[in-house]
């Protein structure tokens, strides 16, 4: 990881001896900061990789021979730092007040200071500490090497309902949880060819999956419960930038412990922000979107169905996937604060010979700025393929996430 470090270290040095920051940002040589150069430069200042890069011509993106340039170096991510706000923010008000201009000596922007944070930047998960995780399921944790920031998820949702006339309460609970036990996310590439991709890194994680109701009475509520030991391979290089292949297997009950049954899994999921799959670019002040679709294959053996809804002594080999679209809504004033999601869940049963299908679609609000905590609206419809039950419903949620 040292060439690009040496390289925007070079870069930066070469500047200061040329010209100014502000100077090297005056695109059209007017001696004036207008808004377009003011949001590359904030661009800028939020990813040292992007600065480094961004050159063929300085637009705030990457081209793809830009990107070509990176993977020719070493292996980078663009990241983005919450200090720019407070950093770049009284530029863009002076923007304001002068007529979209801001003259370049009254432009005082510095990059010294950052360029420690340069080598985390660039190896996000080598950095990345976090072994727990708490999520809404399995899709909001298909990454164990912290790819997925708690910010951009839907998060763990316990909903509590008490009817007073039969005197009965009832908890719906949506909750995925993982530890990872093992993870080498940045094993070196050595010479590895990136046109035809090879090993980035791996990982192994136990996780449980619990979405149902729980409650008090004699009812039967229908729930499901998974444990299990997930191991992932990213794979870098090839036609995509990244790509996720996980396989694991699971215990299968309910909440009660009635259940019984085993299961088996596999997924694939792609990892390229040039094409918003899996990882927004942020390249747009109104609207930052990335898809994540996740193909899948589960076999399920089921023994004794308890308060699942599924079928006794019953195997289901579920073909299909998780297509999620996630959108920041106007992300230069909220950052990742405030998002919406849609989703649609997919299933051929090849044994059954059934189609389950279920979509939703939320608003989401992150409490905190870490995005541990979130208000979300959010309407469901369909069949989950983890009970065979039809529903459709909206909810109001108080989300945790980890």
């Amino acid at each position: 990881m040292t060439v690009p470090v040496v390289s925007l270290l070079a870069l930066s040095s070469a500047a200061a001896a040329e010209e100014s920051v502000a100077e090297r940002y005056d695109l059209n040589h007017d001696g004036y900061l207008d808004e377009r150069e003011m949001h590359i430069l904030a661009l800028h200042y939020a990813s040292p990789v992007l600065r480094a890069y961004d050159v063929d011509p300085t637009d705030g993106k990457l081209s793809a021979k830009e990107i070509h340039a990176i993977y020719e170096t070493a292996e980078s991510r663009l990241t983005d730092d919450e200090s720019v706000q407070a950093t770049v923010g009284p530029l863009y008000d002076k923007l304001s007040q002068d007529k979209g201009r801001v003259p370049i000596k009254d432009a005082n922007i510095d990059f010294d200071g950052i360029d420690a944070a340069i080598e985390k930047d660039l190896e996000p998960e080598c950095s990345a500490k976090q072994k727990l995780f708490l999520r809404r399921d399995k899709v909001d944790m298909s990454l164990y090497d912290n790819t997925l920031g708690a910010e951009q998820a839907k998060g763990a949702s316990i909903q509590v309902d008490h009817d007073y006339i039969a005197g009965q309460t009832t908890a719906t609970i949506d909750a995925a949880t993982a530890i990872v036990l093992f993870r080498n996310a940045c094993p070196d590439p050595g010479a590895q060819d990136i046109a035809e991709g090879f090993l980035a890194g791996y990982s192994l994680a136990a996780y449980s999956d619990l979405a149902g109701e729980f409650g008090t009475g004699n009812r039967d509520l229908e729930s499901n419960a998974e444990i299990g030991l997930d191991a992932q391979l990213q794979l870098q290089g090839g036609l995509l930038r990244y790509t996720y292949v996980t396989a694991g297997a699971y215990y299968l009950t309910d909440f009660h412990g009635e259940a019984s049954g085993y299961g088996f899994q596999a997924t694939v999921q792609p990892y390229d922000e040039r094409y918003h799959l899996g990882i927004t670019r942020r390249d747009n002040p109104y609207i930052s979107w990335y898809v994540t679709p996740i193909l899948r294959v589960d076999s399920v053996q089921v023994n004794d169905g308890g308060f699942t809804g599924l079928a006794d002594n019953t195997r289901y080999l579920w073909l299909g996937g998780d297509f999620e679209l996630t959108a920041f809504l106007y992300p230069e004033k909220f950052g990742h604060r405030f998002y919406a999601k849609a989703n649609a869940n997919l299933y051929w049963d090849a044994i059954g010979e059934r189609f389950v299908d279920q979509y939703g679609a939320g608003l989401f609000y992150n409490v905190d700025t870490a995005g541990n905590t979130s208000v979300s609206a959010e309407y469901v419809y369909g069949t989950d393929r983890k009970k065979l039950q039809h529903e459709e419903k909206v909810t109001l949620n108080f989300n945790v996430k980890y």
